[in-house]
């Protein structure tokens, strides 16, 4: 058994090696899907998560290998240990390597709903920058405006000052905004496990509404419960505690240590079995809660846009016209800019919120 441990492990380091290269030479097809392929084929948790079923595999081949050759006869402690080691190891062992298969799936989706957000936030980022840039040349516009009627007389120093000191801010919220675009661009570069100084990566998806479908809460809970690996987990570890006390009631009785200690064992998985039910049921729910929320702010954000579009419009009319001044109308346009930019807000949130919801129970 060691011996097998041994040569898996000491080859992770020229797998890893292999992983990195595979990862800087294909090429990346730059949509999310493309991405989350990429990611998924050259993921090293992936690696980590075959070796570790390979060496559970091997436990598992030991311990039904052990059962074979155990002793019926002996102390009783010696034949409640026996009994242990002939039933319920092989089921421990069989129980750990499905887990670890079940763990590889679960990184994969883990990693796959990572590369999915950080897509998503690189997406929003840019029009962040899209928005900071469009104000920037607004403001610019202004500050024009304002020198110009500074020269003939009509205004201040101090009211001159006032906008250039709202340009010099805006340039920092257009740096902060190209700052947010470099990080998300780098969190992509990291999940997708390439070279972080080499260029941006596009993102070819369009930041749009994914499609919502109503659910039965209470079939995502039941079917959360059924495909959730930690819960499976605590399902095996009673099974296992149910044989061992099984065994031990063949040699024991109450007030024996032995009995007792499994006795107590088996109480704590069949608890502790309900609480991580119990709490995944809350996580949905709080979840689901959550989402319903987002779906809220999404048609506010929507209105809210609806709303300043109209207003620019009649802003606009009024301008042609000669009614209000070219300032009136920059300041609209900037708060069409704010309500579009808060629609992508929501979008991204709630795609984001629906993406987590989803990932709890398929």
């Amino acid at each position: 058994m060691k011996k097998k441990l041994t040569i898996l492990f000491l080859t992770l380091p020229v797998v890893f090696a292999l992983t990195t290269a595979l990862a800087v030479e294909k090429g990346l097809i730059n949509s999310i899907n493309g991405f989350q392929k990429f990611a998924v084929e050259n993921s090293r948790q992936s690696v980590i998560d075959d070796l570790q079923i390979k060496a559970l595999e091997s436990a598992l081949e030991d311990a039904k290998h052990d059962a074979d050759f155990q002793l019926v006869s002996g102390t009783k402690i010696d034949m409640l240990n026996n009994g242990i080691k002939k039933e319920v190891a092989p089921l421990v062992a069989e129980a750990n390597l499905e887990y670890a298969k079940r763990s590889k799936e679960e990184n994969i989706k883990r990693l796959k709903l990572d590369i999915y957000k950080a897509a998503l936030d690189k997406l929003l980022a840019e029009k962040q920058l899209e928005m900071e840039s469009s104000k920037l040349e607004m403001l610019k516009e202004k500050y024009s405006m304002f020198e110009a009627r500074y020269k003939e007389g009509k205004i201040t120093e101090n009211d001159l000052n006032d906008v250039k000191y709202a340009l010099d801010t805006k340039e920092i919220d257009r740096d902060k905004a190209e700052k947010n675009l470099e990080i998300a661009d780098l969190e992509l570069k990291r999940l997708l496990s390439v070279e972080l100084g080499g260029e941006e990566i596009a993102v070819e998806n369009k930041l749009e509404l994914d499609e919502w479908r109503p659910i039965s809460i209470k079939e995502v809970v039941e079917k959360a419960i059924e495909n959730n690996i930690e819960v499976f987990k605590k399902s095996e570890d009673l099974k296992a505690k149910e044989k061992t006390m099984e065994i031990t009631e063949k040699y024991y009785r109450e007030g024996n240590f032995s009995y007792d200690d499994n006795k107590v064992n088996l109480e704590t998985s069949r608890i502790d079995l309900e609480d991580a039910k119990t709490n995944l049921e809350v996580e949905i729910r709080n979840k689901y809660n959550n989402l319903l929320t987002a779906k809220d702010n999404l048609e506010l954000a929507a209105q809210w846009q609806r709303i300043q579009d109209k207003k620019l419009e009649s802003a606009q009319a009024k301008y042609d016209q000669g009614l209000i001044s070219k300032e009136s109308l920059l300041d609209q346009k900037e708060k069409c800019l704010d309500a579009k930019y808060q629609s992508f807000v929501a979008i991204r949130d709630f795609n984001i919120l629906k993406a987590e919801f989803e990932a709890l129970y398929k």
